[in-house]
Formats: C-alpha cells, structure tokens, sequence
C-alpha cells in the first residue's frame, strides 16, 4: 500500500483535541462573561435617571426617596456540550471484466480458471528495478516519476504479464522559495518552478464565428495584411484558409487549433484554445503538446478568458475505465496550466468526456485525436486561430479588432509581451532552505540539447542539480518542458497492476523500488481426466480497474447553557457616594 494517512492513525483523544472541542467550551465561557459585563453596563446607564432631580418630585430625585438602579447578576449559570464523533476509512479495489467467450471440446488435459489478481511496486527512489520471472529491468530515469514509469511499461503488456500497470504520484506541498524573492522569471507555482522564454514575443487569438458574406482581410504589423480571404464553403474550410493565409505573409506563425492537417479523423474542437494528445492509458503531457500550452498559460493570464478543461479517452476498455482516463488527462492539463502561473480561478472546471464524444463516429477505436484533452474558452463555440510572432511583433491592435466585445470574425485577443530575463539566481528548498543555484548553461545529454539560455537548458540544470542534492535538503525533481515539478523526497509514486493470467508470475523488486501488495495467490482450477471431453475457451477479455480510499470525519454536537438572573440593590457604599455627590447640587425651587 502506499504511504498511510496519518489521521488513520489518531487515538479517539487525538481526535478529541484535534476537533478543538475546548476552544469551544471556553468560548461558551467567555460569551457567558460578555453577558454578565453587558447587564452591569446597562444597570450603570441607569444610574442617571434615578439621580436626576425631578420637579414634580419637588426637586428630590428617585434616589433621593429611597429608590435604587437594580443590579443583574447571574446566580448560577450551567454550561453543557455533548459531542459525537465519526471517522470512517474505506480502500477499495475492484474489477469489471467482460468477456466473448468460444468453446470448443476435446480429450483430455487439465483446465486452469483464469482469475482478475492486482499487485503493486512502490518506487522512492533511483536506481530502481523490477525482476519479473527472472529478467529484470533497470529503471534509467533521471528521476523517481520517469523511473516508476519505464517500469511500468515494462511490466505492461505486450512487454510484461500485466494486462494493466498505472502510475501515481500523491505530493505533499513542497518548502520552496526563489532568492531573490522579488525575482520575475523563473514563476514559483506549487510544487513547480516554470522558466518563461526570456525573448520579447506577441501572441494573439482571432475567432472564426462564422463564414462570411464577403471576403475578408486580417491586418497584422505594418507591411502584413492578408489578400481578401474569400468565403468557404463552410466555416471549417474558411478557418483553414486564413491560417494559410497568415502563414503565407511571413514572421507570423498561425495554427487553427482543432485541425490536425486535414484528416478526416479529427475531430472538431469548437472554442479549444490548445489541444494535447495522449498515449494509450496515459496521461503524462507530451512534449509536442508543451509550447501550445505554454503559449495558452501565457495567453489565460493575460487576459480576462475563463477556460474549461475537458479530457477524453478512445474506445478502447469499458466506458468506466475511460471515464476515469479522461479525468486523470484533464487533471493533468489543468495542473500544468496551473504550474505555468494560470490563476486556479480561471479554469472554471476540469472533466471527463470518456469516449461518450465518439461513440457515433464510425472510426477504429484506435485514434489518437481521440486521446485528448481541450483547452477551452468557457461559453464559446467558435474556431480559434492562434498567432504568434516568427521575427514579427504583432501590432497593438489587429484587425479585425474584436477585443472589445462585439460579434464577427476578428482578433478577441492581442498582447505584446516584453523581455522578460531570468533574474532568479537560485530556489531555496526543504526544512534547510538549502540554496540550489539556477544555471543557464546549454545542454546536449543523451538525446536532450538544448540551447544556452533556453526555459528548457535552466530547466534542465536545475532538475538535475536539485536531485544532485536531495539528501541534503529532502526534495525531488522532474522535468516537464521548461517547467521543473518538485516533490517531497519520501513522496512515493505507486504502480498498481492488474492481469487476468492464471498462469504464476514471479515478481520482485530491488533498489529504490519496493513489492507493497505481493501478487495474490492463484486458486487451483477445475481438471479433466484424460479419458473425459474438456472444454476449451477462446477468450476476447476487457478489464475495468477501480481503486478507490476514502476518508470521512463528522463531528455532531449541541451545546445548552441554563442560566438564572437575580436583581440585587446598588451596593450602599455606591449610593452614599451618589448622595454626597446629589448634595453638592443646587436644587430648584419649588413652584409658589
């Protein structure tokens, strides 16, 4: 199993304190106080009509007849508090299988059931290795989260036994600062530090809404208009033309974002500012997906979109499998968004559209376009073109100009962004706040070059040099691009696996990597006699695999307080003062 919450842990007293249950008694105490300090305020304001001569009273005030301000006070005052608590764990891990089944008979031979068993691997850290039925594999990732997942495929079929092997990474908030602290580029988000190209750049986003009467012409930079694009036959087609257009002009680059070269196959992104592909049962970003949603990040943060996240899976597995595929794709879209500097409260939500997208396209089920997740604009329908500078700097306002609201087809976005240099000089990291410096050097390392200066060779050295350090300061690394995600140094990343083989598979584990649910053992299946038919099975087999942990903490309770008040004379020290005081002043006469 993977680290324990450390609340499973708690006695009932630990909960007891832990739900401040006397904070709340003492604040009942100190209302009770409160109370009894109003009455006497209020008693005290009194005072002044009881001393107050009175004409009708030939001048005599009420004190001066022998009346006196009542005095309130509690006589006893009960407090009580019940209070009841419930906590409830539950783990759980389930299959659902489902199955084409083709018999056939014939003599003889045992016959073993085949049975759904799951195991997992826990991978702190490298080097880490698996052995499975005696060959074993070496994890060559430059850090935990790469290593648990070439174990994986590893272990996953057709490679491995595992007709299932997940990856999964809970991280704990991570103790990190940049020095200096006013520093602007790198972007120090949680758990992630992100390096901004440091070039000046512009970017912008024209909206396709709908194809036109006439033609129509996009004006970028001075010199940098488009010939009139002539109306398509449909929006699509005059969405594509634009682009070309655009592209044909020269220091711009364009690109209509749901289009993938004009295949058939793809599918329409209506509003998608930046779309990301995704391998089978995979939901980590891809390189090739990194500068689009660089260029969103940039784009969402300044402006004032509000996006949704959508992730989506193919029709491959069970509609449930895909579902929760589409979700981990759409997590892991919004997360980098987030880690790149997008406020959390632009990305209105992040869900799953499974496969329920495609489930009329009469496509193999096999397709990449449909292992996806979107960027979109929240409330939009519209095809978006995103523009961005190649050696020409947007003007500062395109046209058509549809930045200030206003319906057509036009530019709702246009920014100009300036140099921005790195000017963080080192992150200080863990309990120790041990200084790790940032480094501009190039990099060519095993297939990685990259060049002096660039997000990606900061990114680079500092991943590199953090990991160096871990033991020192307790943090871990990982690329991402030109983004760096941090992780505490004991955050496990878990591999659970799953086969449906009945046959016996030797798993162990050895380095920074840890057998946490051994395989389970395999029932004995059903024989036959050598003298007696047995039944063969062709076996067409889909599995759902759901893990599930849940926490619940409930606290009930109610609270009384009984109280008695009783009225008590002003005390006789204080009325002899108010007498003295009463004396001393002119009375007035009474009427002749």
């Amino acid at each position: 199993m993977a680290d324990e919450n450390p609340i499973e842990l708690l006695r009932p007293g630990q909960i007891l304190a832990d739900s401040a249950v006397t904070d709340y008694i003492k604040a009942m105490g100190i209302a009770i106080a409160e109370a009894q300090m109003q009455l006497d305020i209020n008693s005290l304001r009194q005072v002044g009509e009881y001393a107050e001569p009175r004409p009708g009273l030939g001048g005599k005030s009420l004190l001066q007849l022998g009346l006196s301000p009542p005095f309130y006070h509690y006589q006893h005052a009960d407090l009580s508090v019940s209070m009841q608590i419930v906590m409830k764990i539950a783990e759980q891990s389930a299959f659902g299988i489902g199955a084409k089944l083709d018999l056939g008979f014939e003599q003889g031979g045992p016959v073993a059931a085949a049975s759904a068993r799951e195991a997992q691997v826990t991978v702190k850290s490298v080097p880490a290795s698996v052995t499975v039925d005696g060959k074993k594999t070496d994890s060559a990732g430059t850090d935990v989260e790469a290593a648990a997942e070439q174990l994986a495929t590893a272990l996953r079929a057709p490679a491995g036994p595992f007709e299932r092997a997940f990856t999964s990474t809970e991280r704990k908030p991570v103790t990190a600062a940049l020095e200096p602290g006013g520093a602007k580029n790198p972007i120090l988000t949680p758990n992630a530090v992100a390096f901004i190209k440091p070039a000046e750049s512009s970017a912008g986003v024209i909206r396709i809404e709908q194809t036109p009467t006439s033609a129509e012409t996009f004006t970028l930079a001075n010199g940098k208009a488009t010939p009139p694009v002539p109306p398509g036959a449909n929006r699509t087609l005059y969405a594509r033309a634009v682009t070309s257009a655009i592209n044909a002009l020269g220091g711009f680059k364009s690109r209509l974002i749901n289009d993938a070269g004009g295949s058939s196959t793809a599918p329409d992104a209506p509003g998608a500012l930046a779309i990301a592909l995704f391998d089978t049962d995979k939901w980590d970003i891809k390189r090739e997906a990194q500068e689009e949603l660089d260029l969103a990040a940039k784009t969402i943060k300044d402006s004032n979109f509000t996006v949704n996240v959508f992730g989506y899976a193919d029709k491959r597995d069970t509609e449930k499998h895909n579902l929760d595929l589409g979700q981990k794709r759409a997590d892991a879209m919004a997360d980098y968004l987030v880690r790149k500097g997008v406020p959390a409260g632009k990305i209105a939500s992040r869900t799953s559209g499974g496969e329920d997208r495609w489930k009329l396209v009469p496509v193999t089920t096999n397709n990449q376009q449909f292992r996806r997740a979107e960027v979109v604009l929240a409330g939009s329908s519209d095809l978006i073109i995103v523009v961005e500078d190649d050696g020409t700097q947007l003007q500062a306002a395109p046209t058509p100009d549809k930045t200030g609201g206003g319906s057509g087809n036009g530019f709702i976005f246009a920014k100009k962004f300036s140099a921005l240099p790195v000017d963080g000089t080192a992150v200080k990291l863990g309990a120790s706040a041990t200084s790790v410096a940032i480094k501009k050097d190039a990099v060519n390392d095993s297939g990685n070059v990259f060049a002096e200066g660039s997000p990606e060779a900061f990114a680079f050295n500092l991943a590199r040099d953090i990991n160096t350090g871990t033991a020192t300061h307790k943090v871990r690394a990982s690329r991402l691009g030109g983004m760096v995600v941090l992780a505490n140094a004991d955050d496990a990343v878990v591999i659970d696996l799953v086969t449906l083989s009945a046959g016996d598979i030797k798993l162990e584990a050895a380095g920074g990597a840890s057998l946490t649910k051994p395989l389970a053992g395999i029932a004995a299946g059903p024989t036959a006699s050598k003298d007696k038919p047995k039944v063969t099975a062709a076996v067409g087999i889909t599995v759902d695999y759901r893990k599930s942990r849940q926490f619940e903490q409930s606290v009930n309770g109610n609270s009384a307080i009984s109280a008695r008040l009783v009225a008590v004379p002003a005390p006789v020290e204080f009325l002899d003062e108010l007498k003295q005081y009463l004396g001393q002043i002119p009375q007035p006469r009474a009427p002749q």
